[in-house]
């Protein structure tokens, strides 16, 4: 292509994409993408994948399902599992699809519908992540009432990475940091665990609130762990030292979910006090009024534009907001139950939400 032809290509798709950044939270609707997708019960766990063309659920009928996204279609046979499938994720290339339910997780090619691996546990893997440079699966799990285990495995082959990481606490949440150094788990035992990602090894830094420690994030630059706990908090973590960078962001009830921005500038966090909150990431003060929601809010996510955030709640909604106003963008997005799970697409316009309604939804958000 021509030097001037190109520029003139480049030019018309900021002059496309600029305006859009720049309007209004009021601006903006949410419509269905395409029909619900239906299930035969509760779904607990969804992702989208990082080229856009996927849809993961993880169902609580013991199936992993796959679904094109540009039509809704179920992509091969559902993918059977030991018990109810809760957490979903692609591999960063796309190309595979990690499952967690009882006494494991199975690891799947997205393409075929075949097995790559299983990646076993004693009891159910509650929380699971791929590193972000794809080698790398981080799963954890329940084995009984108080104790849990965290295992790296190898995404390729499905073998072990390092030792078992036990502990006494049934674990909840994993996350990894996104230059792929360092990895997070929580479970009950209120206290969040740092580890080396690329060999599991404690790295006896760790971060305790009062209570149980049930979402992790890690902020873009990979210095700083946000975490939110049953103690009706949230906080902002050196992940280097442990100390803390902010005091407690606090709710009246249980948090349920954080989140820091694509920006790292804000955090998001989500409470069983009827609100999702947006603070900023540095100093720990609000940024906005609280967002209201009709009950308690259960999973919340950042588009990777950073321009949206989504809430889904108890009170059988999801919904999008501004992210930097706390402005509602369109209207409740209606489930029929809970809605537990929610994922944005690649584009920051398509969002994905599962419910206990037994479907799953696909929504594009775009302009009036």
């Amino acid at each position: 292509m021509p030097h001037s032809a190109l520029h003139l290509c480049r030019a018309a798709i900021v002059a496309i994409i600029v305006p859009a950044m720049l309007l209004r939270a009021e601006e903006f609707v949410v419509s269905p993408l395409v029909p619900p997708l239906a299930h035969p019960a509760d779904i607990h766990g969804v992702a989208l994948s990082p080229d856009g063309k996927w849809a993961a659920t993880g169902c609580a009928d013991h199936f992993l399902r796959i679904w094109e996204v540009a039509t809704g279609k179920l992509h091969g046979e559902p993918l059977p599992h030991e018990g109810g499938v809760y957490p979903v994720a692609f591999s960063p290339d796309s190309a595979q699809v990690v499952g967690g339910s009882d006494k494991g997780a199975k690891l799947w090619d997205v393409a075929s519908g075949k097995l790559v691996a299983i990646l076993p546990h004693p009891g159910f893997v509650y929380s699971l992540a791929f590193r972000p440079d794809g080698g790398v699966i981080l799963t954890s799990s329940h084995d009984s009432k108080t104790d849990g285990t965290a295992h790296l495995w190898n995404a390729r082959t499905g073998q072990p990475v390092g030792d078992n990481i036990g502990d006494h606490q049934r674990f909840y949440a994993v996350a990894f940091s996104p230059d792929s150094k360092l990895a997070a788990i929580s479970g009950n035992g209120s206290v969040a665990q740092l580890l080396d990602a690329q060999t599991g090894k404690l790295l006896g830094t760790e971060v305790r609130q009062e209570g149980s420690i049930r979402s992790l994030s890690f902020s873009p630059d990979s210095t700083k762990l946000l975490t939110g706990s049953l103690d009706k908090s949230a906080r902002v973590w050196n992940a280097l030292t442990g100390q803390p960078l902010t005091p407690p962001l606090g709710h009246d009830d249980q948090v349920r979910a954080a989140a820091f921005s694509p920006t790292g500038e804000s955090v998001i966090t989500a409470s069983m006090d009827k609100t999702a909150r947006l603070w900023d990431a540095a100093t720990g003060r609000p940024l906005c009024p609280p967002l209201q929601h009709p009950t308690g809010v259960r999973c919340v996510a950042f588009s990777p534009d950073g321009k949206f955030a989504a809430t889904g709640c108890y009170g059988n909604t999801a919904h999008v907001w501004d992210a930097a106003t706390g402005q509602p963008v369109g209207l409740p997005l209606q489930h029929g139950k809970l809605v537990r799970a929610l994922a944005f697409g690649p584009d920051s316009r398509v969002l994905l939400t599962g419910s206990f309604d037994t479907t799953a939804r696909l929504w594009r958000i775009h302009a009036k």
